[in-house]
């Protein structure tokens, strides 16, 4: 809809209307495995996820209309003038509170969208800090950490050998997440089955069986075969989809 902004899309069994929908029976209409970069397919798992597009529909009505009062307001403290983008252009972000957290992203690009711009996941660990006195980790010192939940941070001493430090840390942290997680998480990047998993993403959205997803994509002809298959790739899509493999 290019309007009002709405986003077009149904939920609920009744499928995904993308800028340019994809046919699930139609191995052509999806992208295949090098013709996205991993930015770019990271996309495409996230955008159909279903608690992204209601975040989206929450958010993205509140920006576009805070962003045009701004715009119209003279006394709106700003430098320059930013161009005001509809919620249908590729430019445009929604702003909602913990989306990096959330989703690794500073806002929110419409779901509809296959190519956003400026599209980049950022993330809020993997970060470093360094001490800078007696309010840091430095000398000795201590901070206190306010952590969410399975993060963990490690202390660094930059005045002594690093590779002991980081294999001890690694150690630690292989045996802390098969403790805490009831195994070490390892995900290869296999991108020759991401078109499929899309495919079958999209099937089930439309609320067709399992079943008959299997006997179409994968040329299963048992029944029980095809369903059990199907569950199989779906599981997995959806690893992906929640926790795509960086």
């Amino acid at each position: 809809m290019r309007g009002s902004g709405r986003l077009s899309h149904k939920l609920n069994g009744q499928g995904l209307e993308l800028e340019s929908a994809p046919d699930w029976k139609n191995g052509d209409t999806y992208p295949q495995p090098e013709m996205l970069n991993d930015t770019f397919w990271r996309w495409e798992f996230l955008r159909r996820r279903s608690d992204y597009r209601e975040d989206w529909d929450k958010y993205f009505q509140s920006t576009y209309e805070y962003d045009v009062a701004c715009a119209n307001d003279p006394n709106h403290p700003t430098r320059y003038r930013k161009k005001v983008f509809s919620p249908d252009h590729p430019a445009f972000k929604a702003r909602m509170p913990n989306s990096l957290e959330k989703y690794h992203l500073s806002g929110l690009p419409n779901p509809k969208i296959s190519k956003p711009w400026m599209l980049s996941f950022d993330s809020n660990y993997g970060r470093m800090y360094f001490g800078q006195g007696p309010d840091w980790l430095g000398g000795g010192e201590e901070v206190s950490l306010c952590l969410s939940e399975w993060r963990v941070a490690a202390v660094f001493d930059l005045k002594k050998p690093l590779s002991p430090q980081i294999e001890k840390v690694k150690t630690d942290l292989s045996e802390w997440q098969k403790h805490q997680v009831g195994r070490n998480l390892e995900r290869r990047k296999c991108r020759e089955d991401w078109p499929l998993y899309l495919r079958v993403l999209d099937g089930v959205e439309l609320g067709v069986s399992f079943r008959e997803i299997g006997h179409r994509l994968l040329d299963i002809n048992e029944d029980d075969v095809a369903e059990a298959r199907i569950a199989q790739l779906y599981k997995q899509a959806c690893q992906i989809s929640l926790h795509f493999p960086v």
